[in-house]
């Protein structure tokens, strides 16, 4: 039985490192980290694996930095609304349950943040404009690079990828990135395990 070489072996990917050192260089980066930084609730969305980033993002940025963030992770969540509307609208009236009750002030202190692998899902491109129309912030994080992703609703910032695995965990990177440019501090491994708790959740014993 011949072995095969190990690097032939590897998952398609473009390289990690560039991809990410390339975007937080441009223009767009800049001014999606300027509103988060000016933002104290972020709302992050996105479809099928990109759901659990922002997720997981959304918890993180809670835990480590000074914002509150919400993402519709729960699959009881999304259900009930889909079932009573679309799945054009479910993240916009997500959205909307969450911020009717506020004040032109808050409403310009939220952030939505819309992670796509096309840069164009309707339902995430529905939300965001809508968002935008009410005066938050919007930023669509699009693992694609596309004309197609330009809106002019709203922030883009385009990875560059033709793979969905290299597009979800340069988003998440980027989640972290967002804290870490707010003055927030994503720790190591060895800081936590030398330490007691690392986060605003958990208080130190």
């Amino acid at each position: 039985m011949k072995i095969k070489n190990f690097m032939d072996n590897t998952i398609p990917t473009e390289s990690l490192d560039k991809s990410f050192t390339e975007i937080l260089k441009t223009d767009e980066w800049k001014i999606a980290q300027d509103d988060f930084n000016n933002s104290q609730n972020i709302f992050i969305i996105g479809n099928g694996g990109n759901l659990a980033v922002a997720d997981h993002g959304a918890v993180d940025i809670t835990r480590l930095s000074t914002k509150l963030a919400h993402a519709p992770g729960s699959g009881i969540l999304a259900t009930s609304i889909i079932s009573d509307s679309s799945f054009k609208d479910w993240f916009s009236n997500w959205l909307n349950a969450h911020t009717n009750i506020m004040d032109s002030t808050s409403i310009c202190k939220c952030m939505v943040i819309g992670i796509s692998s096309s840069g164009t899902a309707h339902n995430i491109v529905n939300c965001l404009e809508n968002a935008s129309k009410k005066g938050m912030k919007s930023l669509m994080i699009s693992a694609r690079k596309s004309k197609e992703v330009i809106n002019e609703n709203y922030n883009s910032v385009q990875i560059g990828t033709d793979f969905y695995h290299t597009g979800e965990v340069v988003s998440l990177m980027l989640m972290y990135q967002l804290i870490h440019g707010s003055g927030g501090v994503c720790p190591s491994i060895s800081n936590k395990l030398n330490s007691g708790s690392f986060d605003r959740l958990v208080k130190n014993k």
